[in-house]
């Protein structure tokens, strides 16, 4: 619906009845829920920005830290399943989500900013199939927020912090966070926002500081997140080729577009799945697409 259709849509309210005929039908209005699960069903498999930190421990080692591991696996078992974990709300965390746009407001207010794609309109980027990240709001063509409501006495240790070297030492989780999205949008600034109303003194009360990509911490995340892709991989292919269903010859036939003659040749070469060569009537599904492939 356009502004002209808005106003349309207004008026025929003041004249005694509204005129629906404006809505797109076909686009029906979701829940708030709603909206929610989708989000969640799009971050299925995928390494997003406020899990990233959890690729970047033992930054010195060469190949994925344990932690990355089980989190990888994590990754793979969303794929492998239908459930959808949304996840244990405590007190704390729904102060957070009850607050955020409060938060939102006054940070404009305060910066003259304005802030889009907050609260339901938040959208997930991606990058590629297997990365992304959802930013709290975006400003203009080049920044965004991200956006904290903790308790008070994590508000305080915030409140210390003065830039992002800060926020790095404070919180790496929420550093790794912003220099992921910085990444994945392209942005050249990012302002990690801490509020609590709680504090008397207005001023204490919202905090922020700018945060710009960092090109060295960047390039690592990048070289942890191709890993973890790859193991990902790894780990699907594996299960794959393990309940790889057993395919009887004539499927095998149809799906190679050859004759049993050939079929025969074929399985005295080096080149054809070395598991059939070695027991003719195990014909794995897998075995047969990795040779299809190759072969073209």
């Amino acid at each position: 619906m356009n502004a002209q259709d808005i106003s349309r849509f207004e008026q025929s309210i003041l004249n005694g009845g509204a005129d629906l005929s404006v809505f797109d039908k076909s686009a029906p209005f979701k829940t708030a829920e709603e909206i929610r699960r989708d989000w969640l069903l799009e971050r299925i498999g995928k390494f997003t920005a406020s899990e990233f930190h959890k690729l970047t421990t033992a930054p010195t080692k060469k190949e994925l830290p344990v932690g990355a591991i089980t989190f990888t696996g994590e990754k793979v078992v969303e794929m492998l399943t239908e459930f959808l974990d949304e996840g244990f709300v405590t007190k704390d965390m729904q102060w957070g989500i009850d607050h955020e746009l409060e938060a939102i407001e006054e940070f404009e207010r305060r910066t003259n900013f304005k802030v889009y794609k907050t609260g339901i309109n938040q959208e997930l980027i991606t990058l590629g199939k297997s990365i992304g990240g959802t930013p709290d709001g975006l400003i203009g063509k080049d920044s965004g927020i991200e956006v904290k409501c903790p308790k008070s006495s994590t508000h305080f240790q915030y409140l210390s912090i003065t830039n992002q070297e800060d926020l790095k030492k404070t919180s790496p989780n929420y550093y790794w966070q912003i220099q992921g999205l910085l990444y994945i949008t392209k942005r050249t600034s990012w302002y990690f926002i801490t509020y609590d109303p709680r504090f008397k003194d207005k001023e204490q009360q919202l905090h922020f500081i700018e945060v710009k990509p960092n090109a060295e911490d960047q390039k690592f995340l990048v070289e942890r997140l191709a890993m973890a892709i790859e193991y990902k991989s790894y780990l699907l292919i594996k299960m794959r080729e393990k309940f790889s269903p057993i395919i009887n010859q004539e499927a095998v036939l149809k799906i190679l577009k050859i004759g049993r003659t050939k079929l025969w040749n074929l399985r005295k070469t080096d080149k054809f799945p070395k598991p059939i060569q070695a027991n003719p009537l195990l014909w794995k599904l897998t075995d047969i697409e990795s040779y299809t492939i190759k072969k073209h």
